[in-house]
């Protein structure tokens, strides 16, 4: 049984505010080679992902991997946000 205290969301990253952590639940792209990018940068489910900066450009933290991404590429990452109340 779960008990209060916190709340899970689901949110694409470019809306997330900065520092917030999640877990990064789909990529979704029209463009399949912003997908193979990602996935070559090592952006794929499953992992916990960090967004540290929001402007000029999306930066966020991946594994030990900081990477900076355009807002067509952070929308297509989506979150899963555990936040502790």
């Amino acid at each position: 049984m779960f008990t209060q205290g916190f709340s899970v969301y689901y949110s694409p990253l470019n809306i997330l505010e900065t520092h917030t952590e999640g877990i990064i639940t789909a990529i979704r792209n029209q463009d399949d080679r912003i997908i193979s990018k990602l996935l070559s940068m090592g952006v794929y489910k499953g992992m916990p992902i960090t967004l540290e900066q929001k402007f000029p450009s999306f930066i966020i933290k991946v594994g030990q991997t900081r990477l900076a991404l355009d807002n067509n590429i952070a929308r297509s990452i989506k979150v899963k946000v555990i936040h502790n109340d």
